[in-house]
């Protein structure tokens, strides 16, 4: 059983935009329609103004602060996160992973980069991911740490997998998006997740899209309704 927290509205104009422009581009040149939504959409980032360009890039700051926020809760007294995230072949750091550190440094956290990890290549048919073996070697590198966030989605576990993982590994925390502002994501199958939640390999995810159904919070936070507009948090209950 997974539980949502504070999702509140639909899905925003911006994925629409994507899953539009992804079976497009996968019609026009025979490549997966997430790979194909991130080449045209990398086409028209350059020629946005820095308002228009602020306000595609605002969702992706939103999560790296969300998720600062959510780590640290799970993290407890440890102020130490470690991150997992792409090797140089995706490019530089997205603007969600550097919204997300420093979010954390702001808040006395200490980051450290427990893997950057060899995802394959988005532009080849077959789905890019967090091989097993990385995952590992980062939850091994990250013993100390309060908590480990995957920005490059779930690991891509084997049957029998689980097992290797103990219940002594830091609290794991998945992001699961389409994008992360300026790069492409790992955008999974909640049906995936909802079974690494089950079986504890991984204690949150975050996914595209608003809840409809969930209300807003009392005490107004922007950064939470920004968030909140774009993506949901799943997690199973305590």
């Amino acid at each position: 059983m997974i539980t949502r927290m504070r999702p509140i509205s639909l899905v925003a104009p911006r994925h629409r935009l994507t899953a539009a422009l992804g079976y497009l581009g996968r019609l026009a040149i025979g490549i997966p329609a997430s790979s194909a939504a991130w080449v045209l959409l990398l086409l028209v980032l350059p020629s946005c103004k820095p308002k228009a360009l602020q306000t595609l890039l605002a969702p992706s700051q939103a999560l790296g602060t969300v998720l600062a926020e959510e780590s640290l809760r799970l993290a407890g007294t440890k102020k130490q996160i470690a991150l997992i995230t792409h090797d140089a072949s995706w490019g530089p750091a997205s603007k969600a992973e550097e919204a997300l550190k420093g979010a954390l440094e702001k808040r006395g956290a200490t980051v450290m980069i427990a893997k950057a990890a060899n995802l394959g290549n988005p532009m080849l048919s077959g789905q890019p991911g967090l091989k097993a073996a990385d995952f590992f070697e980062a939850l091994e590198k990250s013993a100390g740490a309060g908590a480990v966030i995957s920005l490059v989605g779930p690991p891509l576990l084997a049957e029998g997998d689980d097992a290797r993982l103990g219940s002594n590994h830091p609290p794991v925390l998945v992001v699961a998006t389409a994008s992360l502002g300026d790069k492409m994501g790992v955008h999974t199958d909640p049906v995936q997740l909802a079974r690494l939640l089950d079986a504890r390999v991984i204690q949150l995810a975050i996914i595209d899209g608003g809840d409809p159904s969930a209300k807003p919070a009392a005490k107004a936070d922007p950064t939470r309704e920004l968030f909140a507009q774009n993506y949901r948090i799943l997690c199973r209950p305590d």
